[in-house]
């Protein structure tokens, strides 16, 4: 579980029983460990069969669990949460993290390769891959996360204590636009407002707050985003102020203070973790990698 030096109070979060999605790898794996670093007790989910919370096999058994649950089927979110709570009997956490994109070099037509690499439906007509991209870009950073900000909601409800949500965006959603990511971040500037609207609604049960991501190091950006000549990302972050990515394991303590009682009225905002860069300066270098392999 070691990403860093640094780790979260151990007790800040003692007892409580925290949802993950999409803790195959990546940002959701750095969420989970943060989260039983702090005590709580962790149901990640991810759509295909895993033999565990990924690398915490040195966490109690008891605390760190891996689930099916396919987040594009509210029938799956649904049998999923009802799982949860008949296992533990609460949740008291909610991370929204599922989610996420490639970006492709023209929005009116995305080839095949972009395709296939985000994992969207597959048609052989380019306008019909096209719209079925953008949809399947809208429905897994947008409208699943509502689905289950819901589902979990309506537990949280009927609970004694205060729940935490939290969305996971991008730097994406920013009103700058962007470009190369139009659907996505169209998706995750939606995430913001939804955020704010349901901190609102749910104010008496639940806060509900986001956090938006700049460049974060996981094998999938070393893989699909820093070039092939820039394997250590020297050049591509010279224009992130701190010179680097940030890692999943800083992704997962902001989780955990936004879910500790030393942001018990922190509701509704979006805090940026993106080292300080200015919108828009890494689309161009990020867009590379897919146009070398093309």
């Amino acid at each position: 579980m070691a990403e860093s030096n640094t780790s979260s109070d151990g007790a800040a979060l003692h007892g409580k029983v925290a949802v993950v999605t999409g803790t195959s790898r990546g940002v959701g794996v750095g969420i989970a460990h943060e989260l039983l670093r702090a005590g709580a007790t962790v149901i990640g989910c991810s759509r295909g069969e895993l033999p565990g919370l990924p690398g915490a096999e040195d966490i109690a058994a008891d605390r760190a669990h891996q689930w099916v649950c396919d987040q594009g089927n509210i029938d799956s979110i649904d049998g999923f949460v009802t799982r949860v709570v008949d296992t533990f009997g609460r949740i008291d956490i909610l991370v929204n993290n599922a989610g996420g994109t490639v970006p492709t070099p023209a929005v009116e037509a995305v080839p095949e390769l972009v395709q296939r690499i985000q994992g969207a439906p597959r048609a052989e007509d380019e306008f019909t891959r096209t719209a079925l991209f953008h949809a399947f870009a809208i429905q897994m950073n947008l409208t699943s996360p509502l689905w289950f900000a819901v589902r979990v909601y309506r537990q949280m409800r009927t609970q004694s204590g205060m729940g935490s949500i939290i969305n996971i965006s991008s730097g994406a959603s920013h009103p700058a636009g962007s470009p190369t990511l139009v659907s996505y971040g169209a998706a995750k500037s939606g995430l913001n407002h939804l955020t704010r609207s349901l901190a609102e609604e749910w104010g008496g049960h639940a806060r509900v707050n986001c956090v938006a991501l700049g460049p974060t190091m996981t094998d999938n950006f070393q893989s699909f985003v820093l070039p092939s000549d820039d394997p250590d990302g020297r050049e591509y972050f010279a224009k992130v102020p701190l010179g680097r990515a940030g890692t999943p394991a800083e992704v997962g303590r902001t989780c955990v203070f936004l879910c500790s009682g030393a942001a018990d009225y922190i509701n509704g905002t979006t805090i940026e973790i993106d080292g300080g860069m200015m919108p828009g300066v890494l689309y161009d270098a990020g867009l590379k990698t897919i146009t070398d392999l093309l």
